[in-house]
């Protein structure tokens, strides 16, 4: 059990967030990070817990949270259009691509969006990089579940390696933490390779909670990744029914996310992404 402390919540949080429609309540899935935080008594180094119990899923999750609740760290949410452009999108880039400026953080996703094995709806993927131990963590939460991963980033080969924990080593949750990896891994390229998409200033809200200007209190729109970001589509949109021609089947022209080499001998290397596009289909000429 959790001793949280009065006041918890302004001590792990930048700033209180409105509610988002259709994405897990902030506030409890802040709640989830604070169980841990506040329940690493003073005489327990889980940092070398964590190093001494790698395939350890209970302290590569709690290591994760913990670190994610330390740093005060941004949440950022993710819409439906860019979760599903990114995954329309085939991963093909170095790790020396990833941009560790920003160390740790929370992606929200969407309800539904990604299911668990468990069929709960996976709510949040918190990371954290130790940049001096050359490890990566991340966690993900469906409210019921935690899944995990820890990578070792071998920099002169520029790969990841990364361990499973040893408790979770069932078939279904070994694909499922690398369907989440995919994931995870594209929303921190996509940071890198589209810039512009990623919020950095929110608008302050007043959201009076009683029925006097004493309650009033001050809130901040979320930031997102992509907010305006919309699929792109090709072709027919809707079926007229004036063609007697065949036709062709809705289907994806797969992106990517790769290194471009540019400039003079094309010597220098940017991240960029390629847009997947659902082709609507149709009849032929």
């Amino acid at each position: 059990m959790s001793n949280k402390p009065k006041g918890w919540y302004n001590k792990i949080v930048l700033r209180p967030l409105t509610h988002v429609d259709g994405y897990a309540s902030y506030e409890k899935v802040i709640s989830n990070i604070a169980n841990i935080y506040f329940s690493v008594g003073d005489d327990f180094d889980i940092e070398r817990a964590v190093l001494s119990h790698p395939k350890e899923s209970m302290y590569i999750s709690a290591y994760t949270m913990y670190k994610v609740a330390e740093a005060k760290c941004p949440t950022y949410y993710i819409p439906q259009d860019l979760l599903t452009g990114l995954m329309q999108s085939d991963l093909s880039v170095e790790t020396d691509s990833l941009n560790w400026a920003m160390r740790t953080g929370i992606f929200m996703l969407p309800e539904g969006a990604i299911l668990s094995p468990e069929n709960l709806s996976m709510q949040a993927i918190y990371w954290y990089c130790d940049k001096d131990n050359g490890l990566l963590y991340w966690a993900a939460t469906d409210g019921l579940s935690s899944f995990c991963r820890r990578y070792k980033l071998i920099e002169n080969e520029n790969r990841f390696y990364y361990t499973d924990a040893a408790d979770m080593d069932s078939e279904t949750v070994v694909e499922f933490n690398t369907y989440l990896q995919s994931i995870f891994l594209r929303l921190l390229l996509i940071m890198e390779a589209r810039p512009e998409y990623v919020d950095n200033d929110s608008a302050r809200v007043v959201i009076n909670k009683g029925f006097s200007k004493k309650n009033d209190k001050d809130y901040y729109e979320p930031l997102w990744i992509g907010k305006e970001f919309k699929l792109k589509r090709e072709g027919n949109t809707e079926n007229t029914g004036a063609s007697t021609g065949s036709s062709k089947s809705v289907h994806w022209r797969r992106g990517y996310l790769r290194n471009q080499a540019y400039g003079e001998g094309r010597a220098k290397r940017k991240l960029i992404w390629i847009e997947p596009v659902l082709v609507m289909g149709g009849a032929d000429n």
